[in-house]
């Protein structure tokens, strides 16, 4: 009787190194791929809003007390008065992982006149930090991602990508591109 009980912790032990083990080897040993959005790849739908409402969407994924975000919302209020003045080929959209409650308060004492939607996992965009801008087309696509706080030349990037007519033919009233 003590050899089978031995026997069985025996068996118990080495099919939980087993287990242990490989799970150990797989992560060491798994490419590392993390979820990363890109340009080609589709946007899930966002409750609220129709990808299809428009020819294209620029979605601005922000995140209440994020530090880039509020450094690059005086660009991103620039974009909202583009988009006013009908001077850009896309509807502006903020995206957040925050409360309905929080994202109404954050859009309000930023100043961001923006459509916003709430409660969006930032991974089931595919998206790891924040800001991300991402301009999609009306099927859903990404046509191309900015992460991150903009630099001057990253901004201009994202008007011409945007822009109607030649950036520098209009500007609105105070607005000079790649300044804060």
């Amino acid at each position: 009787m003590k050899e089978r009980l031995e026997m069985a912790a025996n068996i118990v032990v080495i099919v939980l190194a087993c287990i242990i083990g490989g799970y150990f080897v797989k992560e060491r040993l798994a490419p590392d791929t993390p979820l990363l959005l890109k340009a080609g790849d589709h946007l899930p739908s966002l409750s609220g809003y129709d990808w299809k409402a428009h020819n294209r969407t620029l979605v601005l994924v922000l995140k209440k007390g994020c530090r880039f975000c509020e450094d690059s919302m005086p660009f991103y209020r620039k974009l909202a008065e583009l988009e006013k003045y009908d001077r850009i080929d896309a509807h502006l959209v903020a995206v957040f992982p925050d409360d309905a409650a929080t994202v109404q308060q954050v859009v309000q004492s930023e100043q961001l006149p923006v459509e916003s939607v709430p409660n969006i996992p930032l991974n089931q965009l595919k998206v790891q930090g924040t800001p991300t801008l991402t301009l999609v087309d009306r099927r859903g696509q990404a046509l191309k991602v900015w992460m991150g706080e903009l630099a001057a030349s990253g901004e201009a990037d994202v008007l011409s990508a945007i822009s109607k007519s030649p950036v520098g033919q209009f500007t609105p009233p105070g607005f000079v591109t790649g300044t804060r």
